[in-house]
């Protein structure tokens, strides 16, 4: 059993994984677990939002709470630790009242004869009540930029008011967290920096929020796999390309007999566009080259708003693939109106939400 005598849980909630941490107060990581975000449990309750109305107004789902109270408790029993004093969770927003309000991540089917005008992921309470301690709640990106700051490249400042850094992930999504000169820049309701959602491109591709041509509809891995289909469907697909061998081939593997493109678009992942892109596939390379082009118009909205010292990227997208950093730096410089940033892949790799996490967990602890 562990030493120390105070312990945290830290959780990174994102639209289709949870891991999970338990630390000690000072940070040292005791145990990790990481799984796929399940569907499949958590009861559906019908919410209403008095006062403006006594009537059911859409649906609370509990599933990742549930989810993320297991993982906490096999944890604790793995360790033999008895209780946490706290847990600190990074979650892909938007967030409200200590959940998520219709998070556009998040694929789950309602049952029917619910409301589903509005979905609501309760998060706090549920885990305040299984283990009677303090939880904080923050945005994924918000949450990461504190895991920069003190686990990452701000790690060794003594001085966190010397720090201008801004967090940036690809990944599901597409998000970014901002510390400017010791504080974490938040908007009035936490949602600073929803870089996102900022137009790319006027009737551009729809995005995930209801909106067209956000950034995240090009800069995400929901979006490249919007635009692959998109491309497939509207440029029709060579039979030996590259892509389509590859989409055959996971077919094959999933036990499809039908190869209709129909069919094969379900197969269509981030890593199989890359893979393909690599090969020299047309269509994959138009989506990865649409991805640098508009993630660099990205990089140089930021820096022109917050003129950072530095950009991390993160998420597993960029994480995975750090081949991408120098050409949207080579766009960024093209709309600069400040001083270059340093742009770099974040030093926490996958993990710049757990840690920051930790962060949230030890500044309740205090």
């Amino acid at each position: 059993m562990p030493n120390d005598k105070h312990y945290l849980a830290a959780i990174d909630l994102g639209g289709s994984k949870v891991a999970g941490l338990i630390a000690s107060i000072e940070g040292r990581v005791i145990s990790r677990r990481q799984e796929a975000l399940r569907k499949d449990i958590g009861s559906f309750v019908p919410r209403t939002d008095p006062p403006v109305s006594d009537k059911p107004s859409g649906v609370s789902w509990y599933g990742p709470a549930l989810q993320i109270e297991q993982m906490i408790k096999e944890m604790l029993q793995q360790t033999g630790i008895s209780r946490i004093e706290t847990i600190g969770i990074g979650s892909a927003g938007p967030l409200q009242s200590g959940g998520i309000r219709n998070p556009p991540n998040f694929e789950v089917e309602i049952p029917r004869g619910m409301t589903a005008s509005s979905l609501f992921v309760p998060l706090n309470k549920p885990l305040e009540k299984a283990f009677s301690v303090p939880v904080t709640l923050e945005n994924d990106c918000n949450t990461a930029v504190l895991g920069e700051a003190y686990f990452g490249v701000g790690q060794d400042a003594k001085k966190k008011n010397d720090l201008h850094i801004v967090y940036v992930t690809m990944s599901t999504g597409l998000g970014a967290g901002v510390w400017s000169g010791g504080h974490l820049l938040l908007g009035k309701h936490g949602n600073a920096a929803e870089i996102g959602h900022v137009m790319v491109k006027e009737n551009g591709l729809r995005c995930g929020c209801g909106n067209d041509g956000c950034a995240e509809a090009y800069c995400s891995g929901q979006g490249i796999i919007q635009n692959t289909r998109i491309h497939l469907v509207n440029q029709g697909s060579t039979p030996r390309s590259p892509l389509m061998n590859l989409l055959m081939k996971d077919a094959e593997k999933a036990g499809l007999k039908e190869s209709s493109l129909w069919r094969l678009l379900e197969f269509v992942t981030p890593k199989i566009v890359f893979m393909a892109a690599k090969e020299g596939d047309e269509i994959a390379r138009s989506v990865v080259k649409d991805f640098i082009h508009y993630g660099g118009i990205v990089l140089s909205t930021i820096s022109n708003a917050y003129d950072p010292t530095v950009i991390t990227l993160g998420g597993s997208i960029a994480v995975s693939h750090p081949e991408i950093v120098e050409p949207m730096k080579q766009e960024m410089l093209l709309h600069l109106n400040v001083s270059p940033p340093e742009v770099r892949i974040t030093p926490l790799g996958k993990k710049a939400v757990e840690y920051g996490a930790i962060v949230l967990a030890q500044k309740r602890a205090c």
